[in-house]
């Protein structure tokens, strides 16, 4: 098979049953069953996503995040795709067109050095719509990373020249409440990409699509919505990193990302034991 599968054994019952979980482990060639676990422990809410990997991590870590998090976040931001069917007219070329931006363009905090630009003459159908003046565009299919363990990274950048971007981008709307800046932290820390890998995409290998209705399950700190100036000292990492990258695209942040881990870790109050099952489980 290419694509991931997922069965349903059923039976007719009226007594509450448990239902036995599990997935199939390659190496073995053999079904390991996770346990027997309520519905409410494998089902999201709205029942709208099968959360099959809850049943292998501790119940206090769930409710932990549960307590301390926003988990449907559909009204503090939504995704809208790029715009379709312009592939052919994207060039390298400057004079007389427009920047454009495709997925494979982005890199985390910025864009490769190449510029990419949409013909001129199609780029004026779309400037009033989708060059708004600071934006965040994130590559629309996650990468899928399998060393030095699996796991998935979340990559975007915030724009501030108005540049256009196509269907293999999403741009992330914030609400007033969220400053941008930290949501791009936030989709870049260890916590988010470890959350959505596991309870959101249910550890996927192939094309996990960065879209509305996916993003809106990936939950968000209440603290740092009830209170935004808990947004302001990742905030503050953020200006050094993109400072650093203004200056040398190659720069290594990665102790400002290690900051940005930790600060959103203290916004879920996790424990170092409970940071401790987070990273060995989203190692990069």
């Amino acid at each position: 098979m290419l694509l991931e599968q997922i069965a349903f054994g059923l039976s007719k019952s009226k007594q509450q049953q448990k239902i036995a979980v599990g997935c199939l482990d390659n190496t073995a060639r053999a079904v390991h069953v996770f346990g027997q676990f309520d519905l409410s422990e494998i089902f999201a809410e709205d029942l709208r996503n099968a959360q099959i990997y809850r049943g292998i991590y501790p119940k206090p870590l769930l409710e932990k995040i549960k307590q301390h998090g926003i988990e449907n976040t559909s009204t503090y931001v939504r995704a809208e795709i790029g715009i379709s069917n312009i592939t052919p007219y994207l060039t390298f070329e400057a004079d007389g067109n427009y920047p454009c931006v495709k997925g494979i363009d982005i890199i985390r905090w910025g864009l490769k050095p190449e510029v990419r630009y949409l013909k001129g003459s199609i780029a004026k159908r779309y400037t009033k719509s989708y060059s708004q003046e600071e934006k965040l565009i994130a590559q629309e299919i996650i990468a899928h990373i399998e060393n030095p363990s699996p796991h998935i990274l979340i990559t975007m950048f915030l724009d501030d020249v108005r540049r256009l971007f196509n269907d293999t981008c999403v741009e992330i709307k914030c609400d007033k409440r969220l400053n941008p800046k930290f949501v791009m932290a936030y989709f870049h820390s260890r916590f988010v990409n470890w959350y959505a890998y596991n309870f959101v995409y249910n550890r996927a290998i192939r094309t996990m699509h960065f879209i509305n209705y996916y993003i809106t399950q990936i939950p968000l700190p209440k603290a740092a919505i009830e209170d935004a100036s808990q947004q302001d000292s990742i905030v503050a990492v953020v200006d050094k990193i993109l400072a650093a990258k203004q200056t040398d695209p190659l720069a290594d942040v990665s102790a400002w990302e290690r900051e940005i881990d930790e600060r959103v870790y203290r916004l879920y109050g996790l424990t170092s034991e409970e940071i401790k099952i987070v990273e060995e489980s989203a190692k990069r």
